[in-house]
């Protein structure tokens, strides 16, 4: 078996091929695979890359923001959580309203409100506790 230059690899072994990598972004051939990309700047191994920092999140800031349903949440980027939040409280108040102006509602109208109030005040404190939990394994 020959290399590209057509010699023949060194007792058996195929490190003529490391030469030829290829940037995995832009597709550009590397000439010294540890180094960044000439033609983009991107990494070409994990040794480069540097670590992304995430920014702290408040758990407090997360608990105020979640008095809006989902916003805590939002804010600390789980978005679907948040997401979750906002229609399963905003659901549940729409479907309360509409039997708050039937006699059914009149009826069961308080233990209704129980159930969006617990959700909404059980969001503020998962809003606080995920940021806690952010926090700690930060």
């Amino acid at each position: 078996m020959q290399g590209p230059s057509g010699s023949r690899p060194p007792n058996g072994k195929l490190e003529w091929m490391a030469a030829e990598v290829l940037c995995g972004r832009c597709g550009a051939l590397l000439t010294n695979p540890t180094a960044p990309c000439p033609r983009c700047g991107s990494p070409a191994s994990g040794r480069y890359a540097a670590a992304v920092a995430r920014p702290r999140k408040s758990p407090r800031l997360a608990a105020v923001l979640a008095i809006v349903p989902g916003l805590g949440h939002f804010y600390l980027g789980h978005n679907l959580k948040g997401f979750g939040f906002l229609l399963g409280i905003g659901g549940f108040q729409l479907f309360d309203l509409g039997l708050d102006a039937s006699v059914i509602g009149l009826s069961i109208g308080v233990p209704l409100e129980l159930g969006p109030g617990a959700l909404w005040v059980f969001s503020i404190v998962d809003a606080y506790r995920t940021a806690k939990q952010m926090e700690s394994t930060g």
